[in-house]
């Protein structure tokens, strides 16, 4: 009796769950259609809301970028023409842009690739003057009659707004640009202005011909049944708010999800057969008939430990999921090396760096893992070796790597090393995370401060650091040369002609020392018209050295000796050199500095345009 009593419950229980589940079932099929269509349309919207938010942050991303370049002006005199060239051809290289242009006052332009234009009259060009950053569509003079996208910044020069550098999309970038959005494959990705003129659409659409240039010109009757006219939609577009509008283009059944980008009343929109709901209906609703057929039969075998199942399996769904979204979002692989097996497991987004997306490797194929390594960065395959003998518990370095798409990308490698009772290492375990972006971004910055910003040879400060660096490392067994490079009759150019002349004479001359000193060598600008090198000979004795570094001194005066003109006046610009010899005449920079400058004055003082070593006889 006390049996039946528990059991009743149970019982009880399975027979209500029972009937719930057939009378959800009687429901579904009743209601299951427009449930899903209406999560479907739900769904779509979110996604639109979602692109057109990403499309607004990239272009937000390149303002970001343009302020970014806007403050490298504020030491060119905007006013000069030829630094205002020099500065922007800087920025020769851009995946995004299609040409980068700086203007003067008086929108001038010159752009990264030497085009030259005037944009005074431009809309976007006042703005930006006035303090505004701008994104807008503009016709740029020489273009015909084809608008462009333009994104502008001011650029202040303590305070002052003293030109705009802007950016353009050509159709075909911002047709690139829109691409990397697209929906699916059937579907269509456009960009949509407030008068439905489509300004960009993804290039391999099969609902969208070139032809079509307005939005308006999409569908032969709008609406489910045709209730919907032109006027309708344009007052939905006034609203500024997310919109679905179905349509219909000859026979085709078609619907666009359209999302407001917040930039001059713009649109992102999604253009999609209207089969995708019916398709995506009929799947979900045999999922769910099969679902519930399923959930019914086990739970009448075992209900108490299907519901223990089911909710451990969609916990370890969620976390597997969430992993894999932040791990392909980040570039990001797990891995675990067994260094007893030589087995590699990994985890993650792998098939940007394994063929074929290969997650488990062992012997040769972990070598040819290791081959993609960057010869620069062979040391880390060293370190990585050392881990057995060493008693190391953690490693962490950056390291540049293959790719499955032949280019070369830096990761970050940290990892735990996992030993046994007696201190062997038995497992590896980690993570390596794609940082290429974040390291090429310290790169440039790096660069940018060690240059000297009108000749792009080494500033004073890092040309002694280099030397610093070799002079510390250093075992006596080469020979290193210090050269200080002095121009003759600079003064009088500068004088004379301007600086536009001078800075050439300065440019010129950090070109030739360039082409004189080889790669291994350091060349940079220490002073206003003064210049230095260090040269670097290995495994070469005393005399060959001395000849190698005469021949150099001499190669620099014949080079350095030419006449300029600004068409009116002549000026011969010639050079006067020192040279100290390491370890002869000093082991460190002051001292090597110090004698090479007053070798240099021996040969200002014996006529200019010529050499001379640093002499300890001669200078007493």
């Amino acid at each position: 009796m006390r049996q039946i009593k528990i059991q009743l419950p149970v019982i009880a229980s399975i027979i209500i769950t029972l009937g719930c589940l057939i009378g959800i079932s009687f429901w579904f099929d009743n209601n299951t259609e427009k449930l899903i269509e209406k999560s479907v349309k739900k769904s779509l919207e979110q996604t639109c809301r979602s692109q057109a938010s990403v499309f607004k942050t990239r272009l937000e991303d390149q303002m970001s970028m343009l302020k970014s370049m806007s403050l490298l002006f504020d030491s060119v005199d905007m006013n000069d023409k030829e630094q205002r060239r020099t500065a922007v051809q800087s920025f020769r290289a851009s995946e995004t842009f299609s040409a980068i242009y700086i203007a003067d006052k008086n929108g001038d332009c010159i752009s990264a690739s030497d085009m030259e234009i005037n944009i005074a009259d431009q809309d976007f060009f006042k703005n930006s003057m006035n303090n505004q950053f701008i994104i807008s569509k503009a016709i740029l003079p020489g273009n015909g009659y084809n608008e462009s996208l333009i994104v502008s910044v001011p650029v202040r020069k303590k305070r002052e707004i003293t030109g705009v550098l802007f950016g353009v999309f050509s159709d075909i970038k911002l047709n690139l640009f829109i691409e990397g959005f697209n929906f699916n494959e059937d579907s269509s990705s456009i960009l949509v202005s407030s008068d439905g003129m489509i300004i960009a659409r993804t290039d391999k659409s099969k609902l969208i011909t070139s032809k079509i240039v307005n939005f308006f010109d999409l569908g032969t009757s709008w609406g489910l049944d045709g209730e919907m006219t032109v006027e309708n939609i344009k007052a939905e577009f006034k609203s500024q708010q997310p919109v679905i509008i179905p349509y219909q283009s000859g026979t085709q059944k078609r619907m666009a999800i359209l999302a407001p980008v917040a930039i001059e009343g713009w649109y992102y929109a999604l253009i999609t057969p209207q089969t995708i709901i019916t398709d995506m209906s009929t799947t979900i609703s045999s999922q769910l008939i099969a679902v519930e057929t399923s959930i019914s039969l086990a739970f009448l075998l075992l209900i108490f430990s299907t519901v223990f199942l089911l909710r451990s399996n969609n916990e370890i769904q969620r976390t597997n999921e969430k992993f894999r979204i932040a791990t392909k979002q980040t570039q990001t692989i797990v891995f675990d090396y067994d260094f007893y097996k030589d087995k590699l497991e990994l985890s993650g987004d792998t098939e940007f760096l394994c063929k074929n997306g290969n997650d488990k490797l062992q012997g040769k194929e972990i070598e040819e893992l290791l081959n993609q390594v960057h010869t620069d960065d062979i040391s880390f395959i060293r370190d990585l070796d050392n881990l057995r003998s060493n008693d190391a518990s953690s490693f962490n370095r950056e390291v540049r790597i293959r790719c499955t798409d032949n280019n070369y990308y830096w990761f970050k490698f940290i990892g735990t090393v996992v030993r046994s009772e007696n201190g062997n290492a038995h497992r590896f375990v980690g993570n390596l995370v794609n940082v290429d972006e974040v390291m090429n971004k310290e790169q440039l910055l790096k660069q940018k401060a060690e240059e000297d910003p009108l000749t792009g040879i080494l500033n004073k400060a890092t040309f002694r650091e280099r030397i610093e660096n070799v002079l510390s490392e250093s075992n006596d067994n080469g020979i290193y040369a210090f050269y200080i490079i002095d121009l003759d009759n600079f003064k009088k150019v500068n004088d004379t002609m301007g600086h536009i002349i001078g800075d050439k004479v300065l440019l010129d001359t950090a070109k030739k020392l360039c082409m004189v000193f080889s790669d291994k060598d350091f060349v940079g600008r220490v002073g206003g018209d003064e210049f230095a090198a260090f040269l670097k000979l290995q495994a070469v004795d005393i005399t060959t050295g001395e000849k190698i570094l005469q021949a150099k001194a001499k190669s620099i005066c014949s080079r350095l000796n030419e006449i300029y003109t600004d068409g009116n006046v002549k000026i011969n610009v010639s050079s006067s050199i020192g040279v100290a010899i390491y370890p002869q005449h000093g082991t460190k920079y002051a001292d090597l500095f110090r004698h090479a400058d007053e070798a240099l004055y021996v040969s200002k003082n014996n006529g200019k345009n010529q050499f001379h070593i640093y002499s300890r006889q001669e200078m007493q």
